[in-house]
């Protein structure tokens, strides 16, 4: 049984006031002792411990630590638009921000250097590829249905990408530590994160890490019980936070920038005002960084206003852990039923949002007088089990944006579908190409460097 949930007051006790009733997902269980072991998967106790010692690898503090790897991954992107712009050809947004991620993801979680755009044939790029195939929503579906014994042949792929990917990652970690080497990227915060539960190191050596707190809330969780801070990770586990890194920001972060300059490029004025907040910022700092954009109220407005239109997921859901009373709807939820919200539904509510189709990144700043409900606008869940990942992937999504838009300015091409047309069948809002021109702006600054 399932029940559909819209109600942004109903909704801040599922998600947070009463979690304890609704802590689990739908089963999601993949019979793979490393994607099994991913924490979007796991459950209860095995859930808290995971959840504690690799949420200090995902706060804003670890995030600064990113800011070269990504803007080095947005260089390789402008090279790639300055090829483009010289050949007078539109650029595939989807393409190009999908090798971006790539890039991004390879080098912080598997400290692999790819230059997916300019080297396909790359065994990384490959691998991803295999491991996407794998898991369309068609095969999972079908997965879903039929025996266990069976499944293996529609995994092929998903198992040999696995096998690379856990290669990868344990031989990094055994090179890292007989060298004692160490790198700013996830993979060294997740390792660090790991060492600092191991029982031999003293209670007093660690230092407690707060995340910070802003509209999409927090990644560390103080309902947390201390006594699960102290225990480690398997070296399985370990592995599959790396692969779920992946998984979970590829699609939805390269699909938000396309998005996001889709957006510019058919609202002139919004980008226009950008344009100059990012002008301002590489002013007053030389080069964008994490505070850098932290700093940038407008840009922070239009990826609000991006992941509103185009959420990453259309829904999310729980399933009750326990009877439970619904508020003072009168209804009763019963243990395992599924409690769907349906994101994409309330994102374009009239009842939350004034003119919801209408692209508006004003009503996400300071000035505007009319609020939306807090559990309205969910593009990365709420509560103890919001979205771990959502700081690297707002600084993917910034840093990448502040470095084109310092150089170019999107617009339409003659290629360019408006409205969007979104793929079937698939389980994020996707499209199969995303054609848009190039203008060339600050011709004095060097997109080169």
């Amino acid at each position: 049984p399932a029940i559909t949930i819209a109600d942004p007051n109903l909704l801040r006790d599922i998600f947070v006031k009463d979690f304890n009733y609704f802590s689990h997902r739908q089963d999601q269980l993949f019979n793979d002792k490393i994607l099994d072991n991913m924490v979007s998967v796991l459950k209860g106790e095995d859930w808290k411990r995971v959840r504690t010692i690799i949420s200090p690898a995902f706060t804003s503090k670890q995030m600064r630590k990113m800011e070269n790897i990504i803007n080095g991954c947005a260089k390789t992107v402008l090279k790639t638009f300055d090829k483009h712009y010289q050949n007078g050809e539109p650029i595939d947004c989807k393409a190009i921000f999908g090798a971006f991620v790539t890039d991004a993801i390879a080098l912080a979680a598997f400290a692999t250097k790819v230059d997916s755009l300019n080297n396909p044939d790359h065994i990384f790029v490959k691998m991803i590829k295999e491991s996407n195939q794998a898991f369309t929503l068609i095969r999972m579906i079908l997965l879903s249905l039929i025996p266990r014994r069976l499944q293996i042949y529609l995994r092929i792929g998903a198992l040999k990408a696995m096998d690379f990917f856990k290669k990868v990652v344990v031989e990094t970690i055994k090179e890292r530590r007989e060298k004692g080497v160490r790198y700013d990227d996830f993979l060294q915060s997740l390792m660090d994160a790991v060492e600092e539960q191991k029982p031999e190191v003293k209670k007093t050596d660690i230092k407690e890490e707060e995340d910070e707190q802003d509209q999409y809330g927090s990644v560390t969780n103080t309902q947390m019980p201390k006594q699960l801070k102290y225990k480690w990770l398997s070296e399985d586990e370990l592995v599959a936070q790396c692969i779920l890194f992946y998984f979970v920001g590829y699609e939805t972060t390269a699909s938000t920038i396309a998005y996001m300059a889709y957006a510019l490029a058919t609202n002139q004025q919004w980008q226009d005002k950008l344009i100059a907040e990012v002008d301002e910022a590489f002013k007053k700092h030389g080069e964008v960084g994490y505070d850098a954009v932290r700093d940038m109220k407008l840009m922070d407005a239009v990826v609000s206003e991006t992941l509103r239109m185009y959420p990453p997921a259309l829904m999310t859901a729980r399933v009750a852990t326990s009877d439970y009373k619904l508020g003072d709807t009168g209804i009763d939820l019963t243990k395992g039923m599924i409690v769907i919200t349906p994101l994409y539904a309330m994102h374009y509510d009239a009842e939350f949002f004034l003119d919801p189709e209408t692209f508006n990144p004003e009503r996400f700043m300071d000035s505007s007088k009319i609020k939306h409900p807090q559990y309205a606008y969910l593009p990365f869940g709420e509560g103890p089990r919001n979205c771990l990942g959502m700081r690297f992937a707002l600084l993917e999504i910034k840093l990448c944006m502040a470095n084109i838009l310092h150089h170019y300015r999107f617009k339409t091409h003659s290629t360019t579908k408006v409205p969007l047309e979104y793929k079937k069948y698939s389980a994020f809002l996707s499209v199969t190409e995303l054609p848009l021109a190039l203008e060339k702006i600050n011709p004095s600054a060097d997109s080169t460097l």
